[in-house]
This record gives structure tokens, C-alpha cells and sequence, in this order.
């Protein structure tokens, strides 16, 4: 709905622009106003918003070129319409860029979020980690103490305790952080 209004909002300016450019002698910069329409195309969210605005206003001076009132002298009339045109398409690279930064921006910002969820998510895993080995040396401690338990099964759980702070360590170091990178640092192969 926004793209909608806001491109109503292009058209009836360059329109009103294009009125004015008719009535005006060409002696006037009368393409110079169809800035403000790129700027205006800038709040659409789709690049090629851009391209098409600044494509549209620059044949709408042109056109304003050929069918406004004559006046002044030739040599001025295409500099001017020159400068309108340079105008034009300065203001829509600079658009192009800025939606380009801002996109980059956004991407960033998103990742700097995903990373303090997930940093926040191994703390807490981390504490209860700590908590749940802290307690199962307690129950090593038992099964150490019973000459009974199959030793083999004793050696299992002791090599598991010794895996555990290794890969929470593995886990808490991931540089990139996506499906694949999490899945291997606890799962090195």
C-alpha cells in the first residue's frame, strides 16, 4: 500500500513538473524540480524504483525540451537541460548508494542481534552445563567408590564428563553463526 502511494506521489509531481516545464520558455531550467521526485522514490523499497524514476524524469525533460514554449538562446537551453539531466542522475546514484548502505545496514544490524541472542543462549547453556557436570562428578564420585560398577561403563562416563567443557568451548567460540558452523563445533569431524 505504501509503495503504492508513494509512487501516486512520483507520478503527480512529475506530472505538475512536466505542466510547468510546458508553460515555462525553455530558457528556464524546468527539469531541475524532478529531483525531488528521486528523492521521493528513495522511501520505495525496491532499488529499481530508483532506476525507473530517474529514466522517467530524464524523458520527461527531454520531452519538456521539445514541446515547451521556444525562448532563450539555443546553446543555454541544452546546457540548461544538460544540467537538469546531470542533476537527475546525480541525486539517483547517490539514491542508489544510500539504499545500498542502508540495506548493508540493516543486514548488520540483523546479524549483531542473531549473535547476542546466541551468545546469550551459550551462557545460559554454559551455567547449565557447569551445574549438570558439577553433579555428575558427584555421581562419578560414587561410582569410584563402588569397586562393583563394570569399569568399562565407568571410563564412558569419565571420558564424557572430559568431552563436555571441551565442546561448550567449541560452541562458545563460533565465528560465524549459522546452521552448519554451530552443527560442526560440537560435532568436529
Amino acid at each position: 500500500m505504501l509503495n503504492i502511494k508513494l509512487n501516486a506521489t512520483c507520478a503527480l509531481l512529475a506530472m505538475a513538473v512536466l505542466i510547468l516545464d510546458l508553460q515555462v520558455p525553455l530558457g528556464i531550467v524546468g527539469g531541475v524540480p524532478y529531483v525531488a521526485v528521486i528523492l521521493i522514490a528513495l522511501w520505495l523499497p525496491k532499488l529499481y524504483f530508483i532506476l525507473y524514476w530517474a529514466i522517467l524524469c530524464s524523458a520527461l525533460t527531454l520531452a519538456g525540451f521539445y514541446f515547451s514554449p521556444s525562448g532563450g538562446e539555443l546553446w543555454a537551453v541544452i546546457l540548461n537541460r544538460a544540467g537538469a539531466l546531470v542533476a537527475i542522475w546525480t541525486v539517483a546514484v547517490l539514491a542508489w548508494k544510500w539504499k545500498v548502505y542502508e540495506k548493508d545496514v540493516l543486514s548488520l544490524t540483523l546479524r549483531l542481534e542473531k549473535e547476542k541472542i546466541y551468545l546469550a543462549t551459550i551462557s545460559g547453556a554454559q551455567h547449565i552445563t557447569n551445574n549438570l557436570l558439577n553433579e555428575l562428578k558427584v555421581v562419578m564420585f560414587e561410582i569410584e567408590n563402588h569397586p562393583s560398577f563394570d569399569q568399562e561403563v565407568a571410563l564412558m562416563f569419565e571420558d564424557m564428563l572430559a568431552e563436555a567443557p571441551t565442546l561448550m568451548k567449541h560452541l562458545s567460540t563460533v565465528e560465524k553463526i549459522d546452521d552448519e558452523t554451530i552443527r560442526k563445533s560440537v560435532h568436529p569431524a
